[in-house]
């Protein structure tokens, strides 16, 4: 058996969002990740790779360690993960080394490459519970156990009632006779009820109390623009970085063959000669700019 091997770099794919990334995870995986960060532990990366290729590494896909802090167990993960990646002829580099300290831009890469990994090679041909295939250990870091019921299903009965004593119907006295006139009271005047004034500024008050929850919910909006505005500034400099890093991988091969090419036993060659002519050819309108400037920009600069 053997995978569908991805090459992506930032700048032939979109990545994802880190929201995005969360929420596939967690959906797929029903775990509880809250930060890319925490993907640093490497046992979602070997849960995947077991839901792909289910029995691919045998029992050893076992000895993922799936609620871990620690990092030596976060590279007894990754080493898993390698496992899987050797038997299945996947050509893509684990840089455990930075992975496991749980920096960023690191895992954000590898993350969106695995992404791309994962819908070239999941076909979806069975059901596959995630929280049993870990035995029900929690995934993430959000602090809650998936999947768990949280206690024995068994519901407690109410709670009993305090039984309503009976009142007995008050028996009807007979009216008894009296010879007493029937004093004649003055009716009782009930005092005066005084409400308190409404002031004043009351509507100003509530006008007031809209008017700030208006401002409330345009302040949230502003927030969370500014918040999609970090996130893209953010991506933004990892594909620069990429770029950079790429660019400077391809400059030291020109610079390798260029050396080659320079040695005294291959200046004769016509071959050589010719690979020199490429690298050495300029474009229409292009100028070679002279020593003296370079040095007086760099002066500049200073």
């Amino acid at each position: 058996m053997a995978a569908i091997n991805v090459y992506h770099t930032s700048v032939t794919t979109e990545n994802l969002s880190r929201n995005d990334i969360l929420q596939w995870i967690n959906s797929a995986l029903d775990a509880n990740f809250v930060k890319i960060e925490d993907l640093c532990s490497g046992a979602a990366y070997c849960q995947f790779m077991e839901m792909m290729f289910p029995g691919s590494i045998g029992t050893r896909s076992k000895r993922v360690k799936w609620n871990t802090k620690l990092e030596h167990e976060y590279i007894n993960n990754f080493k898993v993960l390698q496992e899987y990646f050797k038997a299945l002829s996947v050509e893509k580099i684990v840089p455990v080394e930075k992975l496991v300290k749980g920096k960023f831009q690191d895992n954000f890469e590898f993350v969106q490459w695995f992404k791309k990994f994962f819908d070239a090679n999941y076909t979806d041909a069975s059901d596959y519970d995630p929280v049993a295939a870990r035995d029900g250990q929690p995934l993430g870091s959000g602090g809650k156990a998936t999947g768990a019921s949280g206690g024995s299903g068994i519901r407690a009965p109410p709670a009993a009632r305090a039984p309503v004593a009976k009142v007995a119907a008050p028996v009807p006295q007979k009216p008894v006779a009296t010879t007493k006139p029937v004093q004649q009271h003055p009716p009782k005047v009930s005092p005066a009820i005084h409400r308190p004034a409404v002031p004043s500024n009351h509507s100003t008050t509530i006008s007031d109390h809209h008017n700030q929850g208006i401002h409330n919910n345009e302040t949230i909006r502003l927030q969370h623009e500014i918040d999609n505005l970090h996130e893209i500034i953010q991506q933004h400099a990892i594909q620069v970085a990429s770029l950079e890093k790429e660019r400077d991988f391809y400059y030291q091969k020109l610079r390798d063959v260029e050396t080659i090419c320079q040695e005294p036993e291959h200046e004769s060659v016509p071959s050589v000669q010719k690979v020199l002519e490429i690298l050495y050819a300029t474009e229409e309108g292009f100028e070679i700019p002279d020593e003296n400037d370079q040095q007086h920009n760099s002066e500049q600069d200073f």
